[in-house]
């Protein structure tokens, strides 16, 4: 499957994803098991939204290198983060200190990963 199909059916993922919360959100309210599920669709939605956006603005690759798994890690990453950020936010436990963590977290798994990929 080449990119640009990869793109199109994120935008239409991420279209029906955004559709679908605020379609769920709008018929139940979101307490109990109905925020979890809330919280599941929101990190599709996300993910399939930011996955075009990263991939627009990633450096272009040299000499024929794929970046579609680094743009795939990299808003699935992104989507994680802003998804527990909302969740915790849902059930009054996100502090500023809560955010800064999880966001250095997030990056030192980047740069982990990053690590284990160069020759």
């Amino acid at each position: 499957m080449s990119e640009r199909a990869i793109l199109a059916l994120c935008i239409a993922l991420a279209l029906l994803g955004w559709f679908a919360l605020g379609s769920f959100t709008y018929h139940n309210p979101p307490v109990g098991w109905n925020l979890w599920m809330a919280t599941g669709i929101l990190l599709a939605a996300l993910w399939a939204t930011f996955l075009p956006l990263l991939h627009r603005f990633h450096p272009k690759p040299r000499h024929g290198e794929n970046i579609m798994p680094r743009v795939v890690r990299r808003s699935g990453l992104a989507a994680l983060y802003v998804t527990v950020c909302a969740g915790l936010r849902a059930v009054r436990a996100l502090h500023w200190a809560n955010a800064v963590l999880l966001l250095l977290l997030l990056i030192l798994t980047e740069v982990v990963l990053l690590t284990r990929q160069s020759p």
